[in-house]
């Protein structure tokens, strides 16, 4: 309560509260909050997951595609302000979330993944896939070359690499390497696996990678998706189950 005087110089008793002031009482989550506030106010990362998870939900009910979920997350976690939050949701039915508490919020700040129950696999875990099976190689290599000298068809050799990683990818997702860290090579655009054709496009892609002195392999270190540069040729995600 504070008094204001009029051009009269009359003074009378505002019921605004000083502007430095803290609100009382719970404050009102989510987009409702956004829409007292106003759509220009900024979005916080905990917005940004509770959307997220809503579209997962309704991905699940079948009101929204496998492309759809896709489209609209990339939005959700590009969008800068409640407005923009709040079209993306739209035209879904119960989309108002919650006050998240503190342990919701840990929750919420781990890496977003492309289908629900999946998150990106991170650059560690891929790189010491990578090494287990470069030693699996090592071992299959050292074994066959006394035979491959032998028939004097060395050169066989060459296409060990090839049929190991697109045989795994094409029939199982995995690896051996994989499989030990717990990740898996899955279609972009619905989960699938990819097939023996792409997973051979995919190990192609690694010619790129060394090519280029290991930066496409690193990429996966930085990209938003974790995709390394055979993973965008391939149209592949590198993904894990999310705990």
């Amino acid at each position: 309560m504070g008094p204001v005087g009029n051009r009269r110089g009359v003074v009378r008793v505002t019921s605004e509260p000083p502007f430095d002031s803290k609100p009382q009482g719970p404050l009102i989550s989510g987009f409702a909050f956004g829409r007292q506030r106003g759509a220009s106010i900024r979005a916080s990362d905990e917005d940004r997951e509770q959307a997220s998870g809503q579209l997962a939900e309704h991905h699940a009910a079948g009101r929204l595609t496998t492309d759809e979920l896709r489209e609209r997350t990339d939005r959700v976690y590009d969008a800068r302000t409640i407005g923009e939050l709040s079209s993306i949701l739209s035209d879904l039915p119960g989309t108002t979330p919650s006050v998240p508490n503190p342990w919701e919020a840990a929750i919420a700040s781990r890496r977003r993944g492309p289908f629900p129950g999946c998150a990106y696999a991170g650059f560690w875990a891929r790189a010491g896939g990578l090494w287990v099976d470069l030693l699996v190689l090592g071992g299959i290599f050292v074994g066959l070359d006394p035979w491959l000298n032998a028939a004097h068809i060395h050169d066989l050799g060459l296409l060990v690499a090839p049929v190991y990683f697109t045989g795994f990818w094409g029939t199982v997702a995995s690896t051996p390497g994989m499989l030990l860290v717990g990740i898996k090579v899955v279609r972009g655009e619905d989960g699938g696996r990819l097939g023996f054709r792409r997973s051979f496009l995919r190990g192609a892609g690694y010619l790129l990678d060394l090519v280029s002195c290991f930066v496409g392999f690193g990429w996966a270190a930085i990209d938003s998706h974790r995709q390394g540069w055979h993973d965008k040729i391939a149209g592949s995600f590198v993904v894990k189950r999310r705990r």
